[in-house]
């Protein structure tokens, strides 16, 4: 598989939206996420929510495609393969995990069984007293999302509710608030880690828990989680709060054959006038500018695209879905192929 990484910086406008709030803090007005930078406070969607997000969709389309997931990982469950571990102990009796005997048979048979382990990680710590078996194993996300930031200082309208009581006494007053921006974002898959057993070496056997079709597959409906995101983002506190979308969704996609995807963000750190005491956050209006000049210098090891609407993104994005489509039907052929001489 030719393809090792994708990357895409994109900016995007969210509109009278409550999304990311930090909580009350003691008082009846809630409070968002914000970011401060010198003298001023910028508004930020943490990248974590966004990633559950991606992942939920993710989940969904393994469900629809019949894409192997663990029997909780359909609920997607915080603490993802804990129970199918302990069973793995126990069906090998093994009351202790250690990295040279079991890490990479136990994690070769996680990633096969289930697509969400395998594309967003995982952290199991067992306890004796609790558990019965002890030992830990870890796999890494194999995307990674950063916050979104606005590139100008926030906007906020504060609305004020009560909450309903029978007895008009009890009527309790909140504030809540909504925000308004343009957002610049990024993420980046490592397409070349889904299937990699990160554990290989210490059996010094195949890298990949799964075969290539089955990469091919899990790397496409990522692809496709992220571009459901992007096109219609989902955030906490939606119920009554949905975002206004204005359409503004701009940015460039990278696809490397060789190493991690570069990418560049739509917003930049600068100083005010070169004032050191007055830092800022900017729009970076080069930004996609940068990645064509990268491309132009690495030659034929990236590829990029740029879009300026919705539609093009959905566009570009199906594109590079297609590739991985065909190198599924490419691979099941060859299998086919194999079993016709076997036969």
């Amino acid at each position: 598989m030719e393809y090792k990484s994708l990357a895409i910086s994109f900016r995007i406008e969210l509109g009278f939206h409550a999304a990311n709030n930090e909580g009350a803090g003691g008082t009846n007005v809630m409070e968002s996420r914000r970011i401060t930078v010198g003298d001023k406070e910028y508004d930020g969607i943490s990248g974590e929510i966004i990633r559950h997000h991606i992942l939920e969709q993710f989940v969904k389309l393994c469900q629809a495609n019949k894409v192997s997931l663990h029997q909780r990982c359909h609920g997607l469950v915080p603490d993802r393969c804990r129970e199918e571990v302990k069973q793995w102990m126990q069906n090998h009796n093994v009351e202790r995990l250690f990295p040279e005997q079991h890490y990479s048979p136990l994690s070769r048979e996680i990633l096969n069984n289930c697509a969400l382990c395998d594309a967003g990680g995982y952290l199991v710590a067992l306890q004796q007293q609790q558990d019965k078996v002890e030992g830990t194993l870890k796999r890494d996300s194999c995307f990674e999302v950063g916050w979104l930031i606005t590139e100008h200082p926030t906007i906020v309208n504060y609305t004020q509710h009560s909450a309903y009581d029978p007895d008009p006494e009890k009527h309790n007053l909140f504030v809540q608030n909504m925000r308004n921006g343009v957002y610049g974002g990024v993420l980046r898959i490592d397409l070349d880690r889904i299937g990699f057993n990160d554990w290989w070496w210490l059996e010094q056997n195949n890298q990949y828990a799964i075969g290539d079709a089955e990469r091919a597959k899990r790397i496409r409906l990522l692809l496709q989680a992220i571009r459901h995101w992007l096109l219609s983002p989902s955030f906490a506190k939606q119920a009554g709060w949905l975002q206004h979308m204005s359409g503004l969704l701009e940015g460039s996609i990278v696809l490397s054959k060789d190493g991690p995807a570069p990418f560049y963000s739509p917003i930049k750190f600068e100083l005010e006038n070169g004032d050191p005491n007055k830092p800022i956050i900017r729009p970076n209006r080069e930004y996609r500018d940068l990645l064509d000049k990268l491309k132009d210098a690495c030659g034929k090891t990236l590829e990029v695209c740029r879009f300026d609407s919705p539609d093009e993104f959905k566009k570009r994005m199906v594109e590079i879905e297609e590739k991985f489509r065909a190198l599924e039907k490419e691979d099941n052929k060859g299998d086919d192929n194999e079993s016709s001489t076997s036969s």
